[in-house]
């Protein structure tokens, strides 16, 4: 009897004495969740200083927009003091009419108060990117800020916000609020270090980088400037030296460069982390060419350089490829896609294999592996060295939801040639009997199947089933869109 009224007894007591939704009313659940009163306090704060500057300039005072980067939001949460906390936000206003239009503001949270305690005034239509980053190796964080001028015009500043006389540690709250509010606008106003051009690459990214290149512990500016009309585009290094920021260095890109496609960061290959700068740019005779700068040797220094002013990493035919960490090693390779022979009117008149090599952190260039990158179909296959000058590659789409490609032997531009591993991409309702067929499953994802079929009596590759799949791999999208 004591069992038959135990359980519904527990779960009746578990009931009323758990808290949640079960017991909250309908206008309870939906109503919106509440802010925290930090929210309040900062919006609080913003609405105050905008209704100021409305007021000051006459004029109503518009919100600024962030084009790329990494901090794109309206309001930013910062930990600019070092200490691990967030407690400072960064918020971006844009007074029309007037010298220096763009204003960002820095909040600082005391007690349960936020109050100003750092400004910051450009030029410009808006913000292309900004970072922060401890690049005088003392004090609070630095801005570094690309600031638009007008279309295709950019200037990067940096501004450092530890001059303004702010409160003492050895004040409480109440002290420290009532000192911060008597400041003004020009008592918080941070002071420019560096004010340089910029260039933007057609990608979006920014020509501005945020590295510690001599490994001092101190963060170097990278600025990256294309001058299509000139002689040279360049990379600047500017790191803090005797109490101002300086350049450091500077180094060639590629000559004849007409515009800057994709600006990315990595390192070099060894045991010292090296930063590296990677540069893809377009020449004005066409094809694309990759500069790697990096610093070595106690100089910023272009390492893929050749001699004839233009870098050994030039992609000419087969451009659609960028460098990428196809090993997963954590170093930048790059691509030197090179073109394989056809027999007769094939249509594999058009297919590449792409040799990847790393520079190395003492400037050495070395070959990593090789691919075939089927970037419509969205896989790639590592070819074995073994496969160098003995492969050709065709297309067979005739069978309809299935995509071949035929990897032959070559034996010759009087011969043709014997076709010896196909690899497919079919739907995923198509697969059913794949095995029985004698193919093997390489990969499944989504809607999606890929299958591979060696032929009977074909070349003996020196692949068998499990080294295709470890071979085999899809391409990732951000290879091409980072």
């Amino acid at each position: 009897m004591r069992r038959s009224w135990a359980v519904p007894l527990l779960v009746l007591i578990m009931a009323l004495t758990l808290s949640g939704c079960l017991f909250r009313s309908p206008d309870d659940l939906y109503r919106q969740p509440e802010k925290s009163p930090g929210y309040e306090q900062l919006n609080g704060a913003i609405r105050a200083v905008r209704t100021g500057l409305e007021a000051e300039f006459s004029v109503r005072v518009e919100d600024v927009t962030i084009m790329a980067g990494d901090n794109t939001a309206s309001i930013q949460l910062q930990d600019l003091d070092g200490d691990g906390l967030r407690e400072s936000a960064v918020t971006f206003f844009r007074v029309p009419g007037i010298e220096k239009p763009i204003k960002i503001y820095i909040f600082t949270q005391i007690d349960e108060e936020y109050v100003v305690t750092g400004v910051v005034e450009g030029e410009g239509s808006a913000i292309y990117a900004i970072d922060y980053a401890q690049l005088t190796g003392a004090g609070r964080r630095e801005l570094a800020v690309n600031w638009q001028i007008s279309t295709g015009a950019y200037q990067l500043g940096v501004y450092t916000l530890d001059d303004a006389d702010l409160p003492g540690e050895d004040m409480d709250g109440e002290q420290a609020l009532a000192s911060l509010r008597a400041m003004s606008r020009a008592d918080l106003m941070g002071t420019e270090r560096l004010l340089t051009r910029c260039s933007v690459a057609s990608d979006g990214s920014s020509g501005c980088r945020l590295l510690d290149m001599d490994k001092d512990g101190r963060v170097e500016v990278l600025v990256t400037r294309m001058d299509a009309g000139g002689p040279s585009s360049q990379v600047e290094v500017y790191g803090w030296e005797d109490g101002a920021m300086a350049s450091l260095g500077i180094t060639d890109l590629s000559a004849g460069v007409n515009a800057i496609n994709r600006i990315r960061t990595n390192y070099l290959a060894g045991g010292y982390n090296q930063p590296a700068l990677y540069v893809t740019s377009t020449l004005a005779e066409g094809g694309r060419v990759i500069d790697v700068v990096a610093w070595l040797g106690g100089r910023l220094t272009n390492v893929s350089m050749g001699p004839e002013g233009i870098s050994r990493e030039l992609l000419q035919g087969y451009t659609e490829v960028s460098p990428s960490d196809i090993n997963r090693d954590m170093v930048a390779e790059l691509p030197s896609p090179y073109q394989l022979p056809s027999y007769g009117e094939s249509s594999s008149s058009n297919f590449w294999l792409i040799d990847w090599a790393q520079y190395d952190d003492r400037g050495n260039r070395n070959h990593v592996l090789t691919t075939y990158h089927n970037a419509s179909d969205g896989w790639y296959l590592t070819i074995p060295e073994s496969w160098r000058d003995q492969i050709t590659i065709s297309r067979n789409d005739q069978v309809t939801g299935r995509r071949e490609v035929v990897f032959s032997h070559w034996l010759g531009e009087e011969r043709e040639p014997e076709p010896f591993l196909s690899i497919y991409r079919m739907a995923s309702s198509r697969t059913a009997d794949l095995e029985e067929d004698g193919w093997m499953v390489l990969r499944e994802e989504e809607n999606i199947t890929y299958a591979a079929l060696f032929h009977r009596d074909g070349w003996s590759s020196g692949l068998d089933e499990m080294d295709l799949l470890e071979r085999f791999d899809t391409i990732k999208r951000s290879w091409y869109n980072e």
